[in-house]
């Protein structure tokens, strides 16, 4: 009997044994699910954060996008404006030289005026002293004739 109820007492104690580790592995189990849940929620949480990112880097890159086009047209009516000011500036430098060559020509013609009066003038001079020897050797000649 003795053995029996030692029995009994083993068969007893395995079944606590068992009980507990049921019950153990119930909550390990249920630590598990709440950790898995845990990570779940977690991971949702990251997808939409991602997702926002995604979201922004988009929009982002759309603005970058807009802007490289922006800038890129700037750059080509910049381009557009120096060169109109390049051929303004070179139609300045022409129309200057052009009115700065009409006035050395004006010059130039006034210095040749200026030397065609002085040479008149010189040649009335001349004229006018032959004019006047003329009429002196005329004179001496006549008086040589009286």
């Amino acid at each position: 009997m003795t053995e029996e109820l030692d029995q009994n007492q083993k068969i007893m104690s395995l079944r606590r044994e068992r009980n507990f580790l049921l019950r153990k592995v119930d909550m390990l189990e249920a630590i598990h699910k709440v950790a898995l849940e845990a990570k779940e929620m977690e991971i949702g949480v990251l997808k939409q954060k991602l997702d926002q990112l995604e979201s922004t880097v988009m929009f982002y890159k759309g603005v970058f996008d807009a802007t490289e086009r922006e800038v890129t047209d700037l750059n080509k009516k910049l381009q557009e404006q120096d060169n109109r000011q390049w051929k303004m500036k070179m139609g300045l430098l022409y129309t200057v030289k052009i009115e700065l060559a009409k006035i050395q020509i004006k010059e130039l013609q006034n210095k040749v005026f200026e030397m065609e009066n002085k040479l008149k003038i010189q040649d009335n001079a001349i004229s006018q002293k032959l004019i006047n020897e003329n009429i002196q050797v005329g004179e001496t000649s006549g008086a040589n004739i009286d």
